[in-house]
């Protein structure tokens, strides 16, 4: 579950529905009221902070849909003979699945967005439309990252039996499951979050809002998709890609001696090896980037462990949602630097992507 996202359930729990009380100042003084902790940040600051984070996360999120839009129309355009290509497709559709709810999200949390006076309203309604849906894409992310790594380790150890291990059908499957496992446990919080229309006296009208169900299922869902969210899928997700990482470090140098063995013996060189060589150095690329691009939102994670107060409904609310909007804009640069590392690495997909702006 994304912090922002817990930030605003909690405060629907705790300090009423947000249709009665919309702007971060009053989120602050209940919380400074409820907590014996001097916040870090004064509220000028804070403010600055957040609106300029706000808006570095949606523009980042669009630039995410702007590539992962390009990096599908040209795997379109390449096929589907490889299964690693039929990988990068469904990575590019999730990262642009995510990139789209997570620019929404942060949009809806801009300050001017939250004083205009719209017919919903914006932070509570990007919880359930944003926020949760973003987390459910993102970790799927996680995973088809995972799942490409681990491909590429089964054909560096077995790489005569590769084309029966890893063949088309198997990772369509795959993927598929991946995607139900990752996505669709988020849309449980529509069962006790859900949007309803309800009168707002701050606007005199009546507007779509997120409203808490008073039920103990509440409880239970929000801890559940807490623990499997932030938990499971999110490090069970690093430690695969890490193993695979250093598997894949391993194959590379390997195949740099091969490479200077076909050098010196140009008979044996082929340009299918050479090809094997940059799909598992992309691999490890795709790799390091997530795992870089994961620190700070793990780290975020996992700091309340330890530091009660560092949630965004205690004392350290200020210093906690910073953290968690600039832990975010790291995570969304993610989305868009795959399409740079394929630009990079891969000649077909670099002619194929030009020509889609060529007549």
């Amino acid at each position: 579950m994304n912090a922002i996202a817990l930030a605003n359930t909690e405060y629907v729990q705790r300090f009423g529905n947000p249709t009665t009380q919309t702007t971060s100042v009053t989120m602050e003084r209940a919380i400074e009221e409820n907590s014996s902790i001097r916040p870090i940040l004064s509220a000028e600051v804070h403010l600055v902070l957040l609106t300029f984070l706000s808006y570095a996360n949606f523009f980042v999120g669009t630039l995410g849909i702007v590539t992962n839009v390009l990096v599908i129309l040209t795997y379109s355009k390449l096929g589907f003979s490889e299964t690693i290509n039929i990988s990068y497709f469904f990575l590019a559709i999730s990262d642009l699945c995510s990139s789209v709810v997570r620019s929404w999200g942060a949009l809806c949390f801009v300050f001017v967005v939250m004083k205009t006076n719209l017919p919903f309203d914006p932070s509570s309604v990007s919880v359930t439309t944003g926020f949760y849906p973003g987390q459910g894409f993102e970790k799927t992310t996680a995973i088809i990252t995972a799942f490409i790594a681990f491909e590429r380790c089964l054909c560096v150890q077995f790489p005569l039996h590769v084309r029966t291990i890893v063949t088309k059908r198997k990772t369509v499957c795959s993927i598929v499951i991946i995607f139900v496992l990752g996505f669709l446990p988020s849309n449980l919080i529509h069962m006790v979050y859900p949007l309803k229309w309800v009168f707002s006296p701050s606007k005199n009208r009546t507007i779509l809002a997120m409203v808490a169900l008073e039920t103990p299922l509440r409880h239970i869902v929000q801890r559940a998709l807490l623990a499997y969210y932030s938990t499971v899928l999110n490090f069970s997700a690093l430690i695969i890609v890490w193993i695979c990482t250093v598997f894949l470090a391993v194959g590379l140098k390997r195949k740099a001696g091969i490479r200077k063995e076909n050098l010196m013996n140009p008979s044996n060189s082929t340009s299918d090896k050479q090809k094997e060589r940059r799909v598992i150095k992309t691999v490890f690329l795709l790799a390091i980037t997530y795992l870089a691009c994961s620190i700070p939102i793990s780290a975020t994670m996992l700091v309340p462990q330890f530091v009660p107060e560092f949630v965004p409904t205690r004392g350290l609310a200020r210093i906690s949602l910073v953290c968690v909007l600039f832990s975010s804009l790291i995570t969304k640069l993610n989305y868009s630097t795959n399409f740079f590392i394929f630009l990079h690495m891969g000649s077909k997909f670099r002619q194929t992507c030009f020509a889609l702006f060529i007549k």
